[in-house]
């Protein structure tokens, strides 16, 4: 349905990293995501560092309801411990909800245009 106005949720964050905790957050990242995806139910994540050198992370889910419903799912315990591992990496004063919102089109390809 590329094009078209999706059933999608959007929710971006603003990472603040404490000092020397770099390594460790990136670490956990990719870890935390995928049980984020397998037990909570997000369609995965992207993580961008700005210009500022910022972590800015772009996540998706299939709507509002299940992005509100994750606060209260736990994954296994494999997968907590790496979102504690993140977690204790942050500056979890700093970080911060950036925006919540609705696709409204959707025109990401994974390939190249069929023109």
């Amino acid at each position: 349905m590329t094009g078209k106005k999706q059933p999608m949720y959007i929710v971006m964050f603003r990472f603040v990293v404490k000092p020397g905790k770099e390594a460790q957050f990136l670490a956990a990242w990719p870890t935390t995501t995928q049980g984020i995806y397998l037990f909570k139910g997000s369609l995965g994540s992207r993580l961008h560092r700005n210009k500022n050198g910022e972590f800015i992370a772009y996540a998706q889910w299939p709507d509002e309801a299940t992005w509100q419903a994750a606060a209260s799912i736990e994954m296994s315990e494999d997968y907590e411990q790496s979102r504690e591992d993140m977690r204790a990496a942050l500056n979890l004063e700093s970080t911060e909800i950036l925006h919540e919102m609705e696709v409204e089109v959707d025109y990401l390809q994974r390939r190249p245009f069929a023109v």
